[in-house]
């Protein structure tokens, strides 16, 4: 638990002692607002599901440049190694890193709830779908965080691991595409689950279906453990 703590705390701090945390934050809130207005002002779309939809987007441009550095940093500076030596064990590495990660993906939807403080001065917003809807969008960061830290333990080049990883969301995402060359429809039917920019459809419109957060636990879950599995293996 010390070391899991230690880690964590020294992975938040590298994000902030560096122009790289705000520039993540800064970015993200910028973008959103801007949207949101743009969706309010000109769309007359006085809502959550429009701005939940352009956060996923924005999550899927952002994220492997907050994972990207994960581990070919660690690599690079030689403190996983020194971290090995120490007898921190690789689950340990992977999680306080995914936790960290997670604490800035928080502080970013943290600056856009300034958009629900504006619907609900101006209008009367149902918060449920709204919380749920916060609730979806973290659990689609998360999975992106997770596969992003996977394909980063695999590199030790950022710019590789960041390609790779925006490569990985991608075709996640546009996954459904695919049941053009299915040739049974119970295929079809397992690549529209995999698909992410399926899933997460419900999700912004504050719908929690049980079936698509298992499948988000479990890839979350997957990664994380590959992960763990792939620095063990590097020992």
């Amino acid at each position: 638990m010390r070391n899991f703590i230690a880690l964590y705390f020294r992975e938040l701090e590298n994000y902030f002692v560096t122009p790289i945390g705000y520039a993540i934050l800064g970015s993200f809130w910028l973008a959103n607002g801007f949207f949101f207005s743009f969706n309010t002002l000109f769309i007359s779309a006085v809502d959550m599901v429009n701005a939940f939809h352009n956060m996923s987007i924005l999550l899927l441009l952002m994220v492997p440049l907050m994972t990207m550095r994960s581990f070919p940093e660690e690599y690079k500076q030689g403190t996983y190694e020194l971290l090995v030596s120490l007898g921190v064990r690789s689950w340990v590495m992977v999680i306080s890193k995914f936790c960290a990660l997670l604490t800035l993906l928080f502080f970013m939807f943290l600056g856009s709830a300034v958009s629900v403080l504006v619907l609900v001065t101006f209008s009367e917003p149902d918060l449920g779908p709204i919380v749920g809807g916060y609730f979806g969008v973290t659990s689609l960061g998360a999975v992106f965080i997770a596969i992003g830290l996977l394909i980063s333990v695999f590199s030790s080049n950022q710019i590789v691991a960041a390609v790779l990883t925006w490569i990985a969301l991608l075709a996640l995402w546009f996954l459904d595409y695919s049941t053009a060359l299915a040739n049974s429809k119970f295929l079809s039917e397992v690549i529209i689950h995999l698909s992410l920019s399926v899933a997460y459809l419900d999700l912004i419109r504050g719908v929690i279906d049980l079936s698509v957060m298992t499948y988000f636990f479990s890839l979350i879950g997957f990664c994380l453990l590959a992960a763990s599995t792939v620095l063990e293996l590097r020992k």
